[in-house]
């Protein structure tokens, strides 16, 4: 591609390059409004590539091919704040908010009206230093003084501008934020690390402290990361005069702003706000816990001061807590398709944000140590994310009696009464027998469930019933169920039997990926199971790879390579897969590539958390099949794909009249393509 460009203009080429990259990386991450299409963008990309491949002296820290270019690190370098990142006071009621308010005015010696209202992210504080408008230091709050250098993982999130927009910004100047870690990726996520028997998250905020404290970039980048950004660690540097002015030039420099906050002139205008974020929180897709009130005027802050912990002039609106107390009656465990043997607490019922909590994620016995939690306890429940109970602490009012006591995994499992076996260094228990029952119904009901071949009708009940009846005992059992081992079974009728024989008919037809995905192999989840499709293209071709050729794919490393291929070396698998072919389903991806042009023309928007795809696999899909994937409504828009908790782009879509279609509509759109082939 460079053979086409004049050498003295190559470096005007890659700035021209960098430029376009990086606007355009801004419109589509930060303000919602793609201004190239996929494809161009992706061109572009590749041209910049080639060109500072081929001419590395003129590769610069804000090309947008280095948001993923560091090795990884092996510890992370501190970093002292130009300025103290304090934290914030508290108030628990509009009173004390009043009270604040009058503290400042008599601090003041004046009047305050003007104040910002933002809301409180339950994320990661980070501090940006930006010298000659680029990105150098990016760090963690820390403990105010210092904190931790992540700059190259910071590189990673889209919506964090690695050079300045405009000319107007001082030549060094801090910038202040949140990174969080959005709500409807959180249960996907979350679910792949319990499938592939690694530890949960228990909030978004700690998915989002984690993801920016891996030790290689390459990892955080996997992360769905996001961020909002609302102040600069010295405003005079840049001579603002208010708080309204900050966000201003954040925005116009390419920060993302939070499009929430609120600018009021009257204090009693917050009460109304406070009370309908408290009642609607749960409807973001960002954790918030409370909000933040700052008065507006960069002077009278300075005026008001901070004490040696936080500033005067801002306080933090806490929100009622969504922790309850309650007794811990009991642990018991419950078995993974993996193996796994995880306790859980069974509770006296306690009523948490309107949904009645009777047991609890304990995690795992390192977990149940660290915190001292023993049956009999008041323990501290707070639902993880706004969805997982989960057990936090004992509760501050706990008081043991003679009759709690210490919990002990029982030494063998409660199903098949094989040993359980705990390794030095894994904080799992497992049951190592892989004909364990409860391993083969959670088995069955993952590669039955939504998110792999979607079987309707086949869920944990029934599941359970026709492998305590012994009709199947395999996943390729329930491609051998017929009418009459159904017949005479409880909750069997006619058209329930003819409903279920064809919906397992019909999940023959599903993507590889998806079967895959409901293998249950080890660290396979459902963004891998696509990965190894667009790269192999058939599960023959996947399980006669080496390790070398599978670790060549971006994103796998010999953890996934080596449980790939440890899963197919164990006679009962290859069974299972010889069986499948001989039922008929495809193990190869034709029937995609088939489809290669089914999508043609058509411009797709998605929004909310889809159950059958991830976004990145749905983006990939759609591109792969011919259609343009859209990350907002417009005009142009052939339809909407609306999955749960969709967020304003449903709303922009029926204002444009663009035709909305929900998850299941799609697939069934895909289906009709398929069979007309």
């Amino acid at each position: 591609m460079e053979n086409f460009i004049d050498p003295k203009n190559i470096r005007q080429k890659i700035y021209d390059l960098r430029e376009k990259l990086n606007i355009s990386s801004h419109k589509y991450y930060v303000l919602d409004q793609p201004d190239v299409t996929d494809q161009e963008y992706d061109y572009m990309m590749r041209e910049l590539i080639i060109l500072e491949k081929n001419n590395p002296e003129l590769i610069t820290i804000d090309s947008p091919t280095q948001r993923i270019g560091a090795n990884p690190s092996s510890t992370f370098e501190q970093v002292i704040h130009q300025n103290e990142m304090l934290s914030l006071s508290n108030v628990f009621n509009f009173e004390e908010l009043i009270e604040w308010k009058e503290r400042c005015e008599k601090q003041s010696n004046k009047i305050i009206s003007e104040f910002v209202l933002e809301e409180k992210i339950d994320g990661l504080a980070i501090s940006l230093t930006y010298i000659s408008g680029i990105l150098t230091i990016g760090a963690t709050r820390g403990n105010g003084k210092e904190g931790e250098n992540i700059t190259e993982n910071l590189k990673t999130i889209r919506s964090i501008p690695i050079k300045l927009l405009g000319e107007d910004y001082p030549e060094n100047i801090e910038i202040r934020g949140e990174v969080f870690f959005p709500k409807n990726e959180f249960n996907e996520f979350n679910d792949e690390r319990e499938g592939n028997g690694e530890a949960i998250y228990s909030n978004t905020r700690n998915a989002a402290s984690g993801a920016l404290r891996q030790l290689d970039p390459k990892e955080t980048a996997k992360r769905p990361l996001d961020a909002f950004f609302y102040s600069i660690g010295d405003p005079r540097a840049a001579s603002i005069e208010t708080q309204k002015e900050i966000l201003d030039k954040l925005a116009s420099w390419g920060f993302k702003t939070n499009p929430s906050t609120l600018f009021v002139d009257e204090l009693e205008q917050v009460k109304p706000v406070i009370e309908e974020k408290i009642q609607y929180r749960s409807n973001l897709d960002y954790s918030i816990d409370g909000l933040v009130i700052k008065v507006n005027s960069i002077h009278d802050q300075i005026i008001l001061g901070t004490t040696s912990k936080d500033p005067r002039w801002a306080t933090a609106i806490k929100f009622p807590s969504t922790q309850v107390v309650t007794k811990l009656n009991d642990i018991k465990v419950s078995l993974g398709r993996t193996g796994v043997a995880t306790p859980y607490a069974v509770l006296e019922p306690v009523n948490l944000e309107g949904v009645t909590i009777k047991s609890a994620s304990l995690h795992n016995l390192d977990y149940i140590r660290s915190k001292d939690i023993r049956v009999g306890d008041l323990v501290v429940i707070e639902r993880a994310g706004d969805v997982i109970p989960k057990v936090v602490k004992t509760a501050e009012n706990n008081r043991r009696d003679a009759n709690s006591y210490r919990f002990n995994m029982p030494n063998n499992c409660p199903t098949c009464r094989s040993q359980l076996v705990k390794n030095e260094g894994d904080p799992f228990t497992r049951c190592i027998n892989s004909e364990c029952p409860d391993q083969i119904k959670r088995l069955l009901e993952h590669y039955c469930s939504k998110s792999c071949v979607d079987i309707e009708g086949l869920g944990e009940g029934i599941i359970k019933q026709l492998f305590d009846n012994q009709i199947i005992k395999s996943i390729a059992d329930i491609y051998r169920i017929k009418h009459e081992d159904l017949e005479g079974l409880e909750g069997f009728g006619e058209k329930s039997i003819n409903n279920l024989i064809s919906s397992i008919e019909k999940s023959k037809s599903q993507p590889l990926s998806r079967i895959i995905h409901g293998l249950g192999i080890p660290h396979v989840g459902i963004e891998i199971s696509e990965l190894l499709v667009a790269n192999f293209g058939s599960l023959d071709s996947i399980f006669s790879s080496t390790d070398e050729s599978l670790q060549e794919i971006d994103g796998i490393g010999p953890k996934i390579s080596n449980s790939v291929n440890d899963w197919i070396s164990i006679p009962k698998n290859r069974d299972i897969i010889n069986e499948l072919k001989n039922i008929g389903l495809s193990l190869e991806s034709s029937t995609e590539r088939n489809l290669n042009n089914a999508l043609s023309g058509e411009n797709i928007c998605v929004t909310g958390q889809l159950r059958n795809y991830s976004r990145q696999g749905i983006k990939d899909l759609i591109k792969s099949l011919g259609g343009k994937f859209q990350s907002t409504v417009t005009s142009n828009t052939s339809y909407l794909i609306a999955g749960e908790n969709g967020g304003s782009k449903i709303k922009k879509a029926q204002d444009l009249n663009v035709r909305i279609i929900y998850e299941e509509k799609f697939i069934q759109i895909m289906d009709e393509k398929r069979t007309s082939l």
